[in-house]
């Protein structure tokens, strides 16, 4: 299951990494804590980590729109940069799948009554 998990994790620590780079320390600090959410072994683990990662994808989303409009400004490339953060953005969602799983269900117990 830690394998299993270890999207999830890079996934937020690297937004944490990016809140760093600006100095901005408590929203790194919750992003590197945010993982020890997953060892609670409840039902509401997967939903309330799905949503959060829908929410890192869309920052990283806003995060991109910013640095390709600072580049465009600037007349410097920007291609490779937006597709990089393509990346990032996808890793980031296909991490949120990592709940669909049956092993991941049965582990959080989703469909236990």
């Amino acid at each position: 299951m830690i394998l299993r998990m270890l999207p999830v994790v890079v996934s937020f620590w690297l937004l944490a990494a990016h809140f760093l780079r600006y100095g901005s320390w408590l929203p790194c600090l919750l992003l590197i804590a945010f993982p020890l959410v997953l060892l609670i072994r409840h039902r509401w683990v997967p939903y309330v980590m799905s949503i959060s990662l829908g929410l890192v994808a869309l920052k990283w989303l806003q995060v991109t729109y910013s640095m390709i409009t600072i580049r465009l400004i600037m007349g410097d490339d920007w291609l490779r940069m937006s597709m990089i953060m393509a990346a990032v953005v996808c890793v980031t969602l296909m991490s949120a799948c990592v709940f669909q799983s049956r092993k991941s269900k049965d582990y959080y117990r989703v469909n236990a009554n």
